[in-house]
Parts: C-alpha cells; sequence; structure tokens
C-alpha cells in the first residue's frame, strides 16, 4: 500500500509540474497608471505606465533629459516592445544603452508599485521568429548608417543610383550621431570676422615652413603657404590668417607625416565644397568659427542645434526623400565575390533573417572604425589599457574591416588609435561637460588646481600629459563667456540639470568653485590670474599654448570632471582617391569602394580635430559618385 501511494504522489507531482511548464502563468497587476524614474545618460527618465487587471495596457515617457538623436529610438522602440511581448526581457538599444535601461527599469518600478511580478517579466523572453531568407537588389549597397554611409548613400542616389542601406543597429547615426560637430574647412568669409592669432599662433607656422619636405608635393605647400602669409603680413589686417595649405601642412604635420599627402591634400581642398553641399542638403552651420580640441587653428563650423545629431537628421530626410531605402537591424557578415568582382553583401537581420543584397555596381564600406572592440585595439596597440572606455558606438567593433580583409583587401595604420582627454568619467563619451563649444572657451587643471598642458595641441600629445596626472583626472575650467543655447551645451545637454545633478559645478567666483571640487582657491585663483595674463599677452610660458579666446572672468564659472577615453582609430582598409578598395598587392578590388573611419592612411598617427567629419563626408561624396557610375 505504501508504494502505491508513494507512485500515485510521483504521478500526481509529474502531472502539477508539466501542467505548470506548459501553460504561462498569468499576469495579476492592481489597474491604474503609475509614475515611475530611473537614472539615465544625463538625468532620471521618468515613465507613466497604465495597466489593466492582468496587463501593460500603454506606457508613455514623460520627463527626461536624454540627448537628442540618440535617445529618440528607445524611447520609440522600447516602451512599444514591452506593451507587445508583455515582457521586460527586451533588449537595450545598441548605442543607447543608457536610455534603453532607464526605461527598463523605471518600468520595473512602476510594476512594483502595481502588484506585478517583476522577476517573472524580467524572465519572460519573448519569442523571437526567425523568418524565410530574403534577396534585395540595387545598384549601390552601402554598409553602415552613420555619416560617412549616409553621405554615400545620398551621393550615390544623387547620381541616379538605386540605393540601399544597410545599418547593424536600431540607431542610424554610428560615431557622427555622438560627436560635437565641429567641421573643419577654410573659410574666408566666415574666419573674415575672426581677430588675428597670436604671436606664438603665427610662429608655429613658420614653424612649418622650416621642415624638411618629405616629397615634391610638401615642398609645393610650404611655397604655396610661404606666398599666402608673405602677402598677409604685407597686409597687416586684423583678421585671421588661414588658407588651405596651411590646413594641409598642418594635417600632415600633426600625423607625424605618417599620413598620405595626396588624401590630405583632397580632404582640406574639398572641405569647404563639402560643408556647403551639407548645407544645401539642410544644413545649418552658425555664423561662429572655433578652435576644435587637437584642431590647431581656428577654423571649425559647427551645426545650429544638436552637434553631430544635426549632420544625421540632415542627410536622413535627403536620403529618404531620394528613395534610398534603409534597412536597420540589419548586419554585414561577408561580402558577395562573382566574376571577379564585389556583387554584394551577405547579411542578416536580429531576429536572425538571412538577407542577400545584391549590388548592381558597386558596395561601399561605411562602417566605422574599431574603437569599442578591446580584441582589437590589444591586439593593434597593446600599451591602450583595457579599462579605457571610448566617445565610439558600442556597435563599432571593425566588422567591415574583418569583411573586407577577407577578401584580401589591405590594411594600413591599424597600429594608430587616438585617445581624447574629454571623455566623461561615468561613461567615456563627449557629452555632459561646459566648454565643448571650443578650446578658447576653456582650460584643464589637474586635481591640484593647477594646468599641466597647452589645451590647444595635439590630441595625443594632451591625452599622454591627462595620464601622467594624479587618477588621469582633469577638471575643464570655462566661464560665462561660453554662449549656451536655449539653456543647453554643446550635445543638447540642459545645463541647469547638470548642475543639480553635480555632473558639472558652477560658482559665483573662482575660489568658491575651487571649494565646490575640493581644491585649494588660492591655487586656482592663481591659476585663473596666470591664464588670463596669458590671454592678455598671447603668451603662455609654461606650457606654450598660441590660440586664446577672451579672459577668463565673467561669472558664472564652471567645472567639469574630465578623463581620458579612446577616441578615433586611424588605421583601417586602403583605399585610392577615388574611395576605392585596394588589395595586398595595391589593386583595385573591383565593384568595392570605403569611406570614412573604416578606412586607413589619411590622419597618419593623429588626427586633427575636426579633420572627421570633414573626411566622412568629402570621401563618402566620392564613394558615393563613384560607385554609382561603377
Amino acid at each position: 500500500m505504501k508504494k502505491i501511494i508513494s507512485a500515485l504522489l510521483v504521478v500526481f507531482l509529474a502531472a502539477a509540474l508539466f501542467a505548470g511548464g506548459g501553460k504561462e502563468s498569468k499576469m495579476s497587476y492592481k489597474a491604474g497608471t503609475y509614475t515611475a524614474a530611473a537614472q539615465g545618460m544625463n538625468g532620471d527618465v521618468t515613465v507613466n505606465v497604465t495597466f489593466t487587471d492582468s496587463a501593460i495596457k500603454s506606457i508613455e515617457i514623460g520627463a527626461h533629459r536624454e540627448t537628442p538623436g540618440i535617445s529618440d529610438t528607445p524611447i520609440k522602440q522600447i516602451p512599444a516592445q514591452i506593451v507587445k511581448t508583455q515582457s521586460l526581457a527586451v533588449d537595450a538599444v545598441t548605442g543607447a544603452t543608457f536610455t534603453s535601461n532607464a526605461i527598463l527599469n523605471a518600468v520595473a518600478s512602476a510594476v512594483e508599485q502595481a502588484g506585478g511580478d517583476v522577476a517573472a517579466l524580467k524572465n519572460k523572453k519573448a519569442a523571437v521568429k526567425k523568418g524565410a531568407a530574403v534577396k534585395k537588389s540595387a545598384d549601390v549597397v552601402v554598409v553602415g548608417g552613420g555619416g560617412a554611409g549616409l553621405s554615400a548613400a545620398i551621393s550615390a542616389a544623387q547620381n541616379g543610383a538605386k540605393v540601399i542601406l544597410i545599418e547593424k543597429t536600431p540607431l542610424l547615426g554610428g560615431n557622427t550621431i555622438r560627436a560635437g560637430g565641429p567641421y573643419n574647412a577654410v573659410d574666408p568669409a566666415r574666419q573674415a570676422k575672426v581677430h588675428a592669432a597670436s604671436d606664438g599662433a603665427m610662429a608655429s607656422i613658420e614653424r612649418l615652413l622650416k621642415v624638411e619636405p618629405k616629397n615634391d608635393k610638401h615642398k609645393k605647400y610650404q611655397a604655396e603657404l610661404k606666398k599666402e602669409l608673405d602677402a598677409y603680413k604685407a597686409e597687416k589686417p586684423n583678421r585671421l590668417f588661414d588658407c588651405v595649405a596651411l590646413h594641409i601642412l598642418q594635417t600632415y604635420d600633426g600625423g607625424d607625416y605618417a599620413g598620405k599627402i595626396d588624401f590630405i591634400e583632397k580632404l582640406c581642398s574639398e572641405s569647404l565644397s563639402a560643408a556647403e553641399w551639407l548645407e544645401n542638403n539642410g544644413l545649418v552651420w552658425r555664423d561662429e568659427i572655433v578652435i576644435c580640441p587637437g584642431g590647431l587653428w581656428q577654423r571649425a563650423h559647427v551645426p545650429q542645434n544638436s552637434a553631430g545629431a544635426d549632420f544625421i537628421n540632415t542627410n536622413k530626410a535627403l536620403a529618404d526623400k531620394l528613395g534610398v531605402e534603409i534597412i536597420m537591424n540589419c548586419r554585414g557578415e561577408s561580402l558577395i565575390q562573382k566574376d571577379g568582382r564585389i556583387a554584394g553583401v551577405n547579411a542578416v537581420q536580429s531576429d536572425g533573417t538571412p538577407i542577400v543584397l545584391e549590388a548592381k555596381k558597386a558596395v561601399v564600406l561605411a562602417s566605422g572604425g574599431f574603437a569599442a572592440s578591446k580584441e582589437l585595439r590589444k591586439k593593434y596597440d597593446p600599451l591602450l589599457g583595457e579599462n579605457l572606455q571610448t566617445t565610439n558606438n558600442p556597435a563599432n567593433v571593425g566588422d567591415g574591416i574583418v569583411m573586407a580583409e577577407a577578401v584580401n583587401a589591405n590594411l594600413i595604420g591599424m597600429q594608430y588609435i587616438q585617445c581624447l582627454p574629454l571623455g566623461n568619467p561615468e561613461t567615456g563619451g563627449l557629452n555632459g561637460w561646459i566648454g565643448g563649444r571650443g578650446v578658447e572657451y576653456y582650460y584643464q587643471v589637474n586635481k591640484s588646481g593647477k594646468r599641466f598642458m597647452a589645451e590647444d595641441g595635439r590630441r595625443d600629445v594632451m591625452t599622454k600629459a591627462l595620464l601622467e596626472q594624479p587618477g588621469s583626472f582633469s577638471y575643464v575650467i570655462a566661464d560665462s563667456h561660453l554662449p549656451f543655447t536655449n539653456g543647453k551645451n554643446l550635445w543638447g545637454d540642459d545645463v541647469e540639470n547638470l548642475v543639480a545633478e553635480k555632473k558639472i559645478f558652477r560658482a559665483d567666483t573662482i575660489e568658491d568653485l575651487a571649494k565646490q571640487i575640493g581644491i585649494d582657491p588660492a591655487v586656482l585663483k592663481k591659476t585663473n590670474d596666470d591664464f588670463n595674463k596669458a590671454v592678455e599677452t598671447g603668451k603662455d610660458p609654461e606650457f606654450g599654448r598660441n590660440l586664446f579666446g577672451q579672459k577668463m572672468d565673467k561669472a558664472p564659472f564652471y567645472a567639469s570632471p574630465r578623463m581620458p577615453t579612446v577616441h578615433h582609430t586611424m588605421g583601417g582598409i586602403e583605399i585610392n582617391l577615388n574611395a576605392q578598395v585596394l588589395d595586398k598587392n595595391g589593386k583595385v578590388i573591383p565593384g568595392l569602394y570605403a569611406a570614412g573611419e573604416v578606412t586607413g592612411g589619411i590622419h597618419g598617427k593623429n588626427r586633427l580635430g575636426g579633420n572627421a567629419l570633414v573626411d566622412i563626408h568629402v570621401f563618402g561624396r566620392v564613394a558615393g559618385a563613384n560607385a554609382a557610375k561603377e
């Protein structure tokens, strides 16, 4: 009898377990609308969640201060996915994880308020259905939806091609949407309003003329610069000196003469026409010209609104108008070879659906660099610490470089990886500080309140100087000469909120600012006085800074914490001046083009600040136009 009872208990228990496992447990809530908030990139993200007694009915995003452009996609997609799947096991949007996680955490808090089972919702992974294989065809297929990809797609479409662009994340923009937006171009009309450079800055130009020429073209531009400089001196105007020859020589010298001068010539010579092309596409430039960190001269143009997002929003709108088909969540995996040329791309969507994209004319690789890949960083520059964060989109892990290498493309300059001394200590990003419009608006101090470098120098030199400071930590000191747009900084961060959340510090005197950040007031006051004297005289005897704006004397004053961050990979796929990809024997790979940070050989060992956005638009235009004519 005991054996029979035991056997029956086992049967009943198994039946109960089978019934429970085969039937989804029903959720239960206290019906109503609940409000909750969670920390995002720039502060709290508020949600209003409405429940029935058995389901999440709707989610509305309330007050938030997330970065425009980057936050748009998760704000639109995450709530819709939660409601559709009735689950909190929703993937964050790559490139916008802080905003994504803030929404998920805030909704979880609302679920808890409504008496729901948060753990169950987090474990309830929605089934992903892999679709049937898809085949599409276009004249030109572009891989990558950042600045280079969009400019290539637009250029190809403007030259009559049918274009498909794929982007592996749910968010267009790549690194461009995260950029501060400075774009270098010699622009006599705008620069005519800029005051003359200091004696020290002019002396730096004279130094370029004394360098032993590396080649005939180098010698040609030295002669051209001397001619322009002599004419300027004879005129003695009270305006900034600049010319294309200077931009070329500073770029060449700034990369330690490792960049290809033919490419530098094209980059600098066509930067203004590309800026005008962008303007014709709908981009609005500010009238002012600024000094980009690491840009070495006052020639950076800045978009009117949200820094890098302006480039993406403008070009996305035009791409749509031109009929470019954009496929999101679609990762390029390999290039298709046929009859000795590149004939398309094998791709896969995030749900696993394979997509074969036929390119009747050509493929353009514009998938960005590899600054977010710790593995590739370690392979090519072992000295870079794995703990260093990056300004880059986390999706920038070198996919296009790997795809190109698989078809025998040559790689060049992969060991040249640039860091920037202006990273957000929390995220590694560029946002969240005051002073970002131009070098003339700030200086940097270490934890002791002392300057430690020339803030207008090369990025590699400045980063090295910061790495040598205690904790590799600094404060950017700025004052209220810096203009804000609607109370926001260059990235659209609300200044009042940055202060309230102690991401930056503000005070009416330098001494009070010093107290807030734990620095001896007398030390910071002396640093500020010395800096103002350097502005007044145009000479910085301690560090040799040459480029200045106004004195740091207009209250209130600001301090923004900053740390080193990995910013740009100068190496990548080798191309020719037509943006055609070259193989390991230096021959063109038919049907394959590349543009932007996925390429190498242009900037040399160090990239000038403000030249990347020029690169992606000059060579993006070239790649798209030539691909359309293939």
